[in-house]
């Protein structure tokens, strides 16, 4: 199952993460961490972690809130997003975290899972 922006792509590094979250919050929008045991395509709605996070303009805040996030809930799935205080509303939203051997965090890249073209 593909789980919101960079599914597709590679994990995160650690320098990346902090690019895109230095990229959330220059945009002045209001990060958010949510977390669920069990993703579900149907669910949108994933625990929230704490409050949002207003009023936080440093990197290493958000962070420091992630890494509590992750140990206290080691087997979950965690995203980051970015909330608009002026629209209301979700406009970032991404993965951090997957559990180890996931069915989500290992991509099939294998020639049968790949669609058929037409000629």
């Amino acid at each position: 199952m593909r789980l919101e922006t960079f599914a597709y792509l590679p994990g995160l590094s650690a320098e990346q993460l902090a690019r895109q979250i230095r990229s959330i919050l220059a945009r002045r929008l209001v990060v958010g961490i949510e977390f669920t045991a069990t993703p579900d395509p149907y669910d949108h709605y994933w625990t929230m972690w704490k409050l949002p996070l207003f009023d936080v303009d440093d990197p290493a805040a958000v962070l420091a809130e992630l890494g509590a996030c992750r140990q206290a809930n080691p087997g979950a799935y965690i995203k980051i997003n970015g909330y608009d205080p002026v629209r209301q509303g979700q406009v970032v939203s991404f993965v951090v975290s997957q559990p180890d051997g996931s069915a989500a965090s290992q991509p099939d890249r294998s020639a049968a899972s790949q669609p058929e073209r037409g000629s």
